[in-house]
């Protein structure tokens, strides 16, 4: 599916109700558990590289989950994306069950697999698309008394958390002047835009096409390949990274970015330790069927 028919309204959905020192003073007494994130030079550039952790959405998740009251955190798992196992990592510090909706599929991928491993519970529908999925999770969560948590961790705690972030980071390196990042449902980009609101950004689209209020002021750059395809390997960084995601940015900064422009690197590709994993899943579910592993 294409990803170029954006909704350009300059509004940043997540400034509607509450402003940037509300955000703030969510967080305030807030350690965050990995520290400021390590910003490194790559060829003239910033990068912020939280693939040296779990994943920014661990950090980012990290006070959200540091509130819930629930014993069992529940999340829709697609096939690529670092948020089921970064919700993982926080869940581990707080004690927390994390149930997470999967497709159906013949294999599980790589990202299922690494969250299967780290003690998820995986639950397999067959879906037609991810609303379905999402619709399907959040009433499991509301029957069983878990805590649902919508896709993207889109949840005013977690872009508190990506404010309080963005404000350590200036703290130590002052406010970026040009800032790059991968957006799929915008969390993160309009996030750090309440951060660093003097900031120019520009955000690449590799997965879907922004909504009213998702896009913020970011500027947009919509890549052609399908969510799900790897960049190619000629375009890669020089660094870890998710190359369905975050490497889809690199080839874009390099030739339009301003020199030492900051980069956000969500990630890198976790490593599965038993790849028995893919065998011993039973993932392919029927229309209708309820069948948990």
């Amino acid at each position: 599916m294409s990803h170029n028919k954006h909704v350009l309204d300059g509004i940043n959905k997540d400034l509607t109700e509450y402003n940037r020192e509300w955000y703030l003073k969510q967080t305030e007494g807030w350690q965050d558990p990995y520290g400021v994130p390590k910003v490194v030079q790559h060829e003239g550039f910033n990068v912020v590289r939280d693939d040296l952790i779990v994943g920014s959405k661990a950090r980012f998740g990290d006070y959200l989950i540091s509130q819930v009251k629930e014993d069992t955190i529940v999340y829709v798992q697609p096939r690529k994306g670092l948020a089921g196992v970064s919700i993982l990592d926080a869940a581990k510090r707080y004690g927390k069950k994390v149930v997470l909706f999967m497709p159906s599929s013949k294999v599980i991928s790589d990202h299922q697999a690494v969250c299967i491993e780290r003690g998820a519970v995986p639950k397999f529908r067959r879906i037609a698309a991810m609303p379905n999925l999402n619709k399907m999770a959040k009433e499991y969560a509301e029957e069983t008394g878990g805590f649902f948590v919508p896709l993207g961790l889109y949840h005013p705690l977690v872009v508190a958390g990506v404010v309080r972030v963005a404000e350590n980071l200036t703290q130590k390196y002052g406010e970026p002047e040009e800032v790059w990042c991968a957006i799929s449902t915008g969390v993160l980009s309009r996030g750090l835009q309440i951060g660093w609101p003097n900031a120019k950004f520009y955000s690449v689209a590799v997965a879907r096409n922004l909504k009213y209020g998702e896009l913020g002021r970011s500027d947009v750059v919509s890549d052609p390949l399908p969510f799900l395809r790897n960049e190619k390997k000629k375009w890669w960084p020089p660094f870890n990274t998710v190359y369905n995601y975050d490497a889809k940015v690199w080839k874009y900064m390099k030739f339009k970015g301003k020199p030492g422009a900051w980069m956000w690197n969500v990630g890198g590709e976790p490593p599965l330790l038993d790849e028995s994993i893919y065998d011993n899943t039973d993932s392919q579910r029927d229309w209708g069927e309820i069948r948990d592993v």
